[in-house]
């Protein structure tokens, strides 16, 4: 029993003091400054990859795909 108390008092203080010591998250930083931006930046960049990445393979496929449909078959 002494053993779950003091794993749950523990608990309790750290989640009492963590958050004093931790800044905000990036998106709630003010957007003047320059670490703010490059978060922002950062953040657009790490959403549009995944569509950048989907068209390339997909237009690259379908290229190849046309391309040997336009070949005579021997």
């Amino acid at each position: 029993m002494s053993r779950l108390f003091l794993g749950v008092t523990l608990l309790i203080v750290a989640v009492l003091i963590v958050p004093t010591y931790l800044e905000a998250c990036p998106a709630c930083k003010t957007l003047d400054d320059p670490i703010g931006k490059g978060f922002n930046f950062s953040i657009l960049f790490m959403m549009a990859m995944p569509f950048v990445v989907f068209t390339v393979i997909s237009g690259t496929v379908f290229w190849h795909y046309r391309r040997a449909s336009k070949e005579p078959m021997d």
